[in-house]
Parts: structure tokens; sequence; C-alpha cells
């Protein structure tokens, strides 16, 4: 069912979000003035037009679907193993860090949260 927004040529009172058929004869009363001056507000269609994409989203879905599904999913297993292995340096960084403290240090470490 569509949605029609009305305004009143005399008092500019607007009705927004009004779901009418195509059968349905327009509103015309106002429900402010009371005067039979309502008429449809008419909005531009949507439009999509083919060609090349403008916008960042369209490049990526344009060029998401040129790779195929196969492409797109070993580009984000490297990704995600790239990250793991990241998070998997900086932990064993961090653990070589802890094993050279003394035991002062370790304290302090614990307690401050700090190296």
């Amino acid at each position: 069912m569509p949605r029609y927004d009305y305004r009143c040529e005399n008092c500019n009172y607007e009705l927004n979000d009004i779901y009418q058929s195509f059968q349905d004869k327009p509103l015309k009363k106002c429900k402010n003035c009371k005067k039979m001056t309502l008429h449809r507000v008419v909005f531009s269609p949507h439009v999509y037009v083919r060609g090349e994409p403008t916008t960042m989203g369209q490049l990526a879905e344009r060029n998401s679907k040129k790779m195929g599904k196969t492409q797109v999913e070993e580009m984000s297993k490297k990704d995600k193993e790239s990250k793991q292995s990241a998070l998997k340096e900086a932990k064993n960084e961090m653990r070589s860090k802890i094993n050279k403290m003394n035991n002062s240090q370790k304290r302090s470490y614990i307690e401050n949260g700090r190296l």
C-alpha cells in the first residue's frame, strides 16, 4: 500500500505517512483549518542508475561480486589469521618481558599493571 504526505495550501499544515490504496480518493479537508485545500505532496521516485560506482559502498559491492565468494572467504580467513598471529606475538613478547623480571619487579607489575 503506498504512503502519501499531504500539505494544506491555506495553512501549510502537513500530514505525513498516510497509507492509502490506489483506489482511495485523495484527502481534501484539512484537519487544522477545516478548508478543502489539502493536496498530496509529490516526491520524486527512487531511481537506480547502472554504470560506474559513485560511492565506496558501491565500489566495494562491485569488487566483491567480481571476486567471487571463495576469494572473499579466503581473504577474510587470512585477515583473521594475521590478527591472531599478531595477538600471539604480543602475548609472547609480554611473557618474555615478565620472565626476565626479578621478584620485586614482578610484584610491582602485578600491583600496578605496568612494566
